[in-house]
């Protein structure tokens, strides 16, 4: 990579399957021909599934080398999770990251997911001990998640809301949708004893009163 230009801004892995090697072949063939018709960027088709594999170890691991570079950095999934429509990505994408830019001096991130749906995951590594850090997560929160729903997607895709994204619900969901998560927590849980707070029931201040203050 570094011979051919320097390391990738974005690498993006396709699976095709078939029952019909030939077919398969050919398939692969046409989407090398056309992306790379309109697209000119580097592609390779795999031969087999070990060599396939070094991509997805790749892919797999590369939150836990950023980790491991980063001793003194804490995860923060704050802006975990969030889904747009994948013909929204060439817009989307570049907008997300110049959200994101102008704070790479104090937290490491890395954009990862699943772009055949627009689903991705960002887990910041910060310093969790500093308050002015910390005081990012609202403000950067507020930013995604507008972003996020100027083009009508979801702040939560496949994980959960939890006490981070409940204060934001409202930029994804109806008055009349919040009451009825609120119904059907009173019936099931009306002494709110499991996962208090979460979905019904939280605020900004009581999710930032939970960031843990060591790494």
């Amino acid at each position: 990579m570094f011979l051919r230009g320097g390391m990738p801004k974005m690498v993006v892995l396709i699976e095709l399957t078939s029952d019909d090697e030939i077919d398969l072949a050919a398939r692969l063939k046409a989407l090398h021909d056309e992306v790379a018709s309109k697209f000119h960027v580097p592609i390779r088709i795999l031969k087999n599934e070990a060599e396939g594999e070094k991509y997805w170890t790749i892919r797999r691991q590369s939150f836990k080398l950023l980790h491991d570079h980063n001793p003194n950095k804490a995860t923060a999934p704050f802006i975990d999770d969030v889904v747009v429509k994948p013909e929204h990505l060439p817009e989307f994408l570049p907008k997300l990251n110049a959200i994101l830019e102008p704070y790479k001096n104090m937290m490491t991130y890395t954009i990862a997911g699943h772009p055949g749906d627009g689903n991705f995951h960002i887990i910041p590594l910060m310093d969790l001990r500093e308050q002015k850090v910390r005081d990012l997560i609202p403000l950067i929160s507020d930013k995604v998640y507008d972003l996020v729903v100027e083009y009508k997607g979801s702040i939560t895709a496949e994980h959960n809301d939890g006490l981070v994204r409940t204060p934001y619900l409202d930029k994804v969901y109806s008055e009349q949708v919040l009451k009825l998560f609120e119904e059907v927590k009173n019936i099931f849980d009306p002494k709110r004893i499991f996962n208090p707070r979460k979905k019904v029931g939280g605020d900004l201040a009581y999710s930032l009163e939970h960031i843990k203050t060591e790494n």
